[in-house]
This record gives structure tokens, C-alpha cells and sequence, in this order.
């Protein structure tokens, strides 16, 4: 029987057991947190109010979209280690058809400053939807560049970040963290050369 190489389980090993992927630790989510480590306390009711005033207008017709993206440019700008700006902004600009080079900076910078220090730091029940949105956006990106002739690497990039996305909540994330994993094509090759060997061998 044929048998597999060390590469070949190392494969099957990172697909099968959730254990072995990196940060593959479940969020610990801790309500008692402030929602924004960086923002004052005093300025984030003002400042989340501006930002549902540009969410409403995004929401509210294509046309509002321009002073939607006003509105949040001014406030990353005004305020710039205020994540949840940075990760609306981005979003506002992918409805407005703005290129990767404009949106991805943003999706970056909301992601670096939602994190937590470490994989297994508590982080806010905000900092989690951030972090969700954020890299699920930005995988969707990666995904979309890939499927327009970019790199295996690209898909690569977009399946650890639908990883993320889902591991911190997106369930549509995680679906296609699996589905965009090139493990799973490698895995099923994997699988078909040790049976067609297996075969040639009762032969």
C-alpha cells in the first residue's frame, strides 16, 4: 500500500484538526471591556453618532453614498485610532466601486487596531464585530483579485481571512474559509493519488 509522504499528512493534518491551524483559539469575549481601547469615553458617543448619521445616509440612497464617504473620511481623519470609522469607510467604498488600493488601508488599519494583544487576550463584544467585519471585507477582496487572475497566495490570503472573519462570528465567513481553503483541493489529489497507487498495487 502506497503510503503518504510526511508533507502529505502535514496536509491532511492542518485540514482535519482545527487544533493545528494558527490563532485557531476561540475568541475570548469579555463585555466588561471598553468597546474602543483607543477612543476616550467621553468622545464616543459623539463620535458614534456621526458615524450612524453616515450610515444612514449610505443606507439611504446610492446618491448619499459621496457624503456618506465625507462624512467617515473626516472622522478617520479627525480621529484615526477610531476602528470602527475605518471599517464603515471601507465598506462605503466598495459600494462605491473605489479601487482595492483605496479600501484595503483602512480594512488594515481597523483590524491592527481591534485586535487584541495576543490570540487569547480578551477583546470587547465591539472589537469581535469589528474584527469580523473587517477581515471578512477584506478577504472578499483578496477573493476577488484572485478570481480576476491573481496568485494562488491571493486565495491563500483570502482563505486565512475568512478563517478570521468566521472565527470571530461571521458565519458566512466561515463557509468560505472552507471553501476557498487550497488545503481541500490539495487534500482531494492528495487522496486520489493514494488510491489510484493502492489500486496499481492489488493489480
Amino acid at each position: 500500500m502506497s503510503a503518504l509522504t510526511i508533507n502529505d499528512s502535514t496536509v491532511l493534518t492542518q485540514l482535519f484538526d482545527p487544533e493545528s491551524a494558527p490563532s485557531s483559539a476561540t475568541p475570548s469575549i469579555d463585555p466588561s471591556l471598553p468597546s474602543d481601547p483607543h477612543t476616550p469615553s467621553h468622545l464616543l458617543q459623539a463620535l458614534k453618532q456621526t458615524e450612524l448619521n453616515a450610515i444612514k445616509l449610505a443606507e439611504s440612497s446610492p446618491a448619499a453614498l459621496p457624503e456618506s464617504r465625507k462624512l467617515l473620511e473626516e472622522l478617520t481623519i479627525a480621529y484615526p485610532t477610531y476602528a470602527s470609522a475605518h471599517n464603515n469607510l471601507a465598506q462605503v467604498l466598495r459600494m462605491l466601486s473605489a479601487p482595492a488600493t483605496e479600501i484595503l488601508p483602512h480594512l488594515n488599519e481597523a483590524i491592527k487596531l481591534s485586535s487584541p494583544p495576543t490570540p487569547i487576550s480578551p477583546l470587547s463584544p465591539s472589537q469581535a464585530k469589528i474584527l469580523s467585519q473587517a477581515y471578512t471585507q477584506r478577504a472578499a477582496i483578496y477573493y476577488s483579485m484572485f478570481k480576476q487572475g491573481g496568485s494562488e497566495d491571493m486565495e491563500g490570503a483570502a482563505s486565512r481571512d475568512f478563517f478570521e472573519g468566521g472565527r470571530y462570528g461571521n458565519g458566512i465567513a466561515r463557509e468560505m474559509a472552507v471553501r476557498t481553503n487550497p488545503y481541500a483541493r490539495l487534500c482531494g489529489a492528495i487522496v486520489k493519488e493514494a488510491m489510484r497507487n493502492e489500486y496499481a498495487e492489488c493489480l
